[in-house]
């Protein structure tokens, strides 16, 4: 059997915020469709994407995620990273918005943890057991993009990889 290393737990965290963007109507998919890839592209990039992307998000709102730490308790299969999500906006209103739905998400540890379990989208490699908010920053003028507003939201997430019976990632 093949093990899938590009598989990270990013991805389904980001797969279940954009679906909760979505539905909750703070981003409307369509706004976000490329004539170039003939599909919708998520607003919700890796750092290492933002330069890329910046044109086809000129003027529109988005987040830039990037993890900020990795640790393992003290049973190895857990581990345990903080992911720092930069929302850009024009608008202090919309940035507001995605942080409160960011913290009524993501504020309730286990439960926020078996809400992303739940979630039908997500690839079933990982299983979360805590997601918390540890730390939000004020809005203020961005320093990368001019014209824009940020803000930070950093959250900490135990979760661990389903793995086969000696211990190697399935």
């Amino acid at each position: 059997m093949t093990v899938d290393y590009k598989a990270d737990m990013m991805l389904d965290l980001r797969k279940f915020l954009w679906s909760q963007l979505i539905s909750n109507k703070i981003f409307t998919a369509t706004d976000y469709y490329s004539d170039n890839i003939g599909q919708e592209i998520i607003p919700i990039i890796p750092v290492q994407q933002a330069p890329e992307l910046n044109q086809f998000l000129s003027g529109k709102k988005h987040i830039v995620y990037d993890k900020i730490g990795l640790s393992y308790e003290d049973n190895w299969a857990i581990c345990c990273e903080q992911v720092l999500f930069t929302i850009y906006s024009t608008d202090v209103s919309e940035i507001n918005e995605i942080r409160n739905l960011m913290t009524d998400l993501f504020r309730r540890m286990d439960d926020s943890a078996r809400d992303t379990n739940a979630y039908s989208g997500i690839s079933k490699k990982f299983k979360f057991f805590s997601i918390f908010i540890a730390d939000i920053s004020p809005t203020s003028p961005s320093e990368e993009l001019q014209g824009f507003l940020s803000a930070d939201v950093v959250l900490e997430v135990k979760y661990a990889r389903f793995l086969d019976s000696v211990g190697r990632f399935l």
